[in-house]
């Protein structure tokens, strides 16, 4: 039997013509993965969480932000969640506080959306401005997240504190002139109140954004027109809410103090329904450190933040490396009459330099 010489050569040599080929396209598995995971807020892949004698194994699972996976596994099933993990019956905001339910809990998603949560004004009813010719109220914030944003429309935001929904608004321009959506939040009732008859074509909420990885009440001090602010049962720290509704729960309320319900900005995203954001603003006269800590970036997706950082007690650069910390970049500071603020950026080629060599 004759051997054809040539064609042994090209088999021998076939071998080493496709590794480029296997190399490039695994490249670009990779690659698309992460984009994949980083859009729609994947957790990374670990090994699953197993139940054993009534305890759960979650070494592989972060617990610092007290989700329902961190107790149950991630597999937990959502379907059948309010009967496996709390009867309707039990379901209310004193058993949530004092138990510090999961920020993705379904009783806490449930008492957002009964009790915390109101829907957009209809797009028919028309705005009720005090300054309807006001183009733009914002102290900036708006115009500069815009010029990132290359004047994106239809975009979804958040803007805590929300105040009256007109006043230096951050996302009013952004609601009435590129058709965004988004949720305003406001703790203080009189400003919430005045929220209310702006007709915004956007969720709002009147809680606060809770400290910590579960729902809560706080003190309120709404006394100050727009500096409002929460306080601690330690009178040294005005800005840091009390830990659990012991002092809250037998607190008399006033005009101007009272108490408030808190949820993690986790917990009203989900009962929105949304977890990708375009533009974040987040100004809460001195809590925003402690707020974005309990914000768990594996499941959700931001893509611009403006962050008030003067009244921080941890500064900004604390608040910067938290960032820093979660594939944010600092684009930049600014200082305006009414605020001063930093401003981070989604950094979108995180994805492309993990994978590259490491550097020496």
């Amino acid at each position: 039997m004759r051997l054809n010489f040539t064609l042994i050569v090209r088999l021998l040599a076939l071998p080493t013509l496709l590794l480029p080929f296997f190399y490039i396209t695994g490249i670009m598995k990779v690659e698309f993965n992460f984009v994949v995971e980083r859009t729609v807020g994947v957790y990374s892949p670990t090994p699953e969480t197993h139940q054993q004698n009534g305890t759960s194994n979650t070494e592989s699972l972060s617990v610092e932000y007290n989700l329902m996976e961190d107790t149950y596994g991630r597999k937990w099933d959502k379907d059948r969640a309010a009967s496996m993990h709390l009867s309707s019956n039990d379901c209310t905001m004193d058993y949530a506080n004092a138990n510090k339910l999961q920020q993705d809990h379904p009783c806490v998603i449930q008492l957002i959306r009964r009790d915390y949560l109101h829907p957009p004004a209809s797009k028919s009813l028309a705005y009720q401005m005090d300054h309807p010719e006001s183009i733009d109220p914002s102290d900036g914030q708006s115009k500069a997240i815009l010029k990132i944003l290359q004047n994106k429309r239809r975009g979804f935001f958040i803007e805590a504190g929300g105040f009256d929904g007109e006043f230096l608004s951050n996302t009013l321009f952004m609601e009435r002139s590129l058709q965004w959506s988004g949720l305003l939040i406001e703790a203080d009732k009189k400003a919430y109140s005045k929220l209310l008859k702006r007709n915004r074509k956007a969720f709002s909420s009147p809680a606060c954004l809770s400290t910590k990885p579960y729902p809560m009440q706080v003190i309120y001090n709404g006394s100050i027109s727009s500096g409002s602010f929460v306080i601690d049962q330690d009178e040294n720290d005005r800005h840091a809410p009390n830990d659990g509704a012991e002092s809250a729960a037998t607190f008399s309320d006033s005009e101007d103090i009272y108490t408030v319900q808190c949820f993690p900005l986790y917990s009203l995203l989900l009962a929105v329904g949304r977890t990708h954001v375009d533009y974040f603003g987040l100004d809460v006269e001195g809590s925003e450190h402690k707020i974005l800590k309990t914000i768990p970036w594996h499941k959700v997706y931001m893509q611009t933040l403006t962050v008030e950082w003067n009244h921080t007690p941890e500064g900004e650069a604390a608040i910067t490396q938290l960032m820093e910390d979660n594939n944010f970049i600092k684009f930049g500071l600014f200082s305006m009459p009414y605020s001063r603020e930093v401003v981070y950026v989604q950094d979108f080629l995180y994805g492309y330099r993990i994978f590259g060599d490491p550097v020496a």
